[in-house]
């Protein structure tokens, strides 16, 4: 298992813990009542990714992440 994996699997973990999946699943749920398609929920949680590292950038470039 490379390290990246294990991290990833260490980061699941503690969110999980952390109940950060909880509201997450809901929304899912909720995407899916709505009639989305697994791809289609997909796509914007990847389009929320994008935003979010978006807005972490600072205007030199440099990732301004929090933790």
């Amino acid at each position: 298992m490379s390290d990246n994996h294990a991290a990833n699997d260490s980061l699941r973990r503690r969110l999980a813990a952390g109940a950060c999946v909880a509201p997450i699943v809901e929304c899912i749920r909720t995407m899916r009542v709505e009639g989305l398609a697994d791809n289609e929920i997909a796509g914007l949680f990847r389009h929320a990714a994008d935003e979010l590292d978006e807005a972490a950038r600072s205007k030199d470039g440099k990732v301004n992440r929090a933790s």
